[in-house]
């Protein structure tokens, strides 16, 4: 399901009277137009949270309904940064495109010449903190989403009681995992004692979000496992969600 990035605008000022940061992050949102179809679906969600982030501020729309499966990515990408500064969220943007495409991250260290404040303030989010200190201090919701099976299953082990863990709109582990198509997150929280069928806020299961999101290998892993289709509280079972065809395929030879 490919994921629409906003427009991008040019600047109505001249690099002159933009900071350093706005300027890097002007070039980087600049590149991303021309990479687009390079990316997959869960880098361009990262990208549009980022970039409303960063120029709109707190998301202040109404969340889309939940027949609206591409919307309401959109949305919960821009939405689950919050309180988020609008200079840490450029920050993160730039970071993001240099991991994403690192030959551009590499020119734009090279444009910068000697701006050396430039340079630290693109920078220093994108290798600090330390790769196992970041590990080691995810919360079981944030593993799932970053596809971290063994710290899934860390704690697991440590803290049985972590597979009851919701965030604020009801999601689960296994939520998080299914709608990233995180699947070696998803297996070690359904081998953790996760609830197959724990439902969100609005009735849906983790087998809702991998089917509207159209992927097929969290999918196959949920029934594998014994999910069943549920109806959410607007009376939608996942086979109701699915708009990819092989996804659909899985899910009605399922039923027989």
């Amino acid at each position: 399901m490919a994921v629409a990035l906003p427009e991008y605008t040019d600047s109505d000022f001249s690099d002159d009277d933009l900071s350093p940061l706005d300027i890097s992050f002007n070039k980087a949102s600049d590149h991303v137009r021309k990479i687009t179809s390079k990316l997959n679906n869960n880098q361009l969600l990262v990208l549009y949270g980022l970039f409303k982030q960063s120029t709109e501020g707190k998301c202040n729309t109404p969340k889309p309904s939940w027949l609206d499966g591409r919307g309401r990515k959109k949305w919960e990408a821009w939405k689950t940064l919050e309180d988020m500064p609008s200079d840490e969220a450029k920050q993160k943007y730039i970071a993001s495109v240099q991991e994403y495409d690192p030959e551009w991250g590499d020119v734009l260290t090279e444009s910068k010449g000697n701006s050396k404040e430039a340079w630290v303030a693109v920078s220093s989010l994108r290798f600090s903190p330390e790769p196992d200190l970041v590990h080691n201090e995810l919360s079981i919701l944030e593993a799932a989403r970053e596809d971290l099976g063994e710290r899934v299953t860390e704690l697991l082990t440590q803290f049985p009681n972590l597979k009851n863990e919701r965030d604020e709109d009801g999601l689960t582990a296994l939520h998080w995992a299914a709608d990233r198509d995180a699947v070696s997150a998803l297996n070690a929280a359904i081998k953790g004692g996760c609830d197959i069928n724990a439902v969100d806020n609005t009735g849906q299961t983790a087998l809702h979000y991998a089917v509207s999101c159209g992927h097929l290998n969290a999918t196959k892993l949920l029934l594998k496992f014994g999910a069943a289709l549920l109806k959410d509280e607007e009376g939608c079972t996942p086979l109701d969600l699915a708009s990819d065809e092989e996804v659909r395929n899985i899910l009605e030879g399922s039923q027989n």
